[in-house]
């Protein structure tokens, strides 16, 4: 529905500007692969491709989410250029490494980032990417009431929890990117 996207272009702009930061980040690389944790429905993973990815994985919890992964990729022509898998992305058993891992929408939901973040880390080459939303007083009550009532608790960072969870990660050459309101986009080189 057209009308929603123009509804999310205005309300939601931070979604579309850390997509943008993202592929941003992948103009230096030529030919690479992309991990796309909590790829979701796929539109991030078919963006990637679009940016010059050869290859994207996606991995999911939500089968669902999944089926429509395939669809959207298929429907776009690139569903030979993806790969969607459903399973946690921490101890799935990945037969390859990544040039760039990126979890977009993904740590609002997790409460002990660390775990998540080293396991992207340790699958990448180059490149972590990842949005992490920060708390305001209106947009972080309301986005905590509407997913309390949903039964999903959301989780916020500060600049100085990032920065903590970084060097417990052990990312040393990192930028945490301002997206709006809505948080940050962290750009950590890894690896070569």
């Amino acid at each position: 529905d057209r009308s929603w996207y123009y509804v999310n272009r205005v309300f939601r702009r931070a979604l579309y500007d850390r997509v943008s930061l993202t592929v941003d980040e992948m103009t230096e690389l030529r030919d690479f692969t992309v991990l796309d944790v909590g790829c979701g429905s796929g539109r991030n993973s078919v963006t990637f491709l679009r940016a010059g990815a050869r290859h994207v994985v996606g991995i999911d919890f939500a089968e669902s989410m999944l089926g429509l992964a395939k669809q959207y990729s298929a429907a776009n022509g690139v569903a030979s250029k993806c790969d969607f898998v459903l399973g946690d992305a921490v101890t799935y058993p990945f037969a390859q490494k990544f040039d760039i891992a990126v979890a977009l929408g993904v740590f609002d939901y997790i409460r002990e980032p660390a775990a998540l973040l080293k396991r992207m880390a340790s699958l990448a080459r180059h490149k972590v990417i990842a949005a992490f939303p920060t708390y305001t007083l209106i947009r972080g009550t309301q986005r905590k009431v509407r997913y309390w009532l949903k039964g999903c608790p959301v989780y916020f960072q500060s600049q100085k929890q990032l920065r903590a969870i970084c060097h417990e990660v052990g990312l040393d050459d990192y930028r945490l990117v301002p997206c709006g309101v809505a948080g940050y986009l962290l750009v950590a080189r890894v690896g070569s």
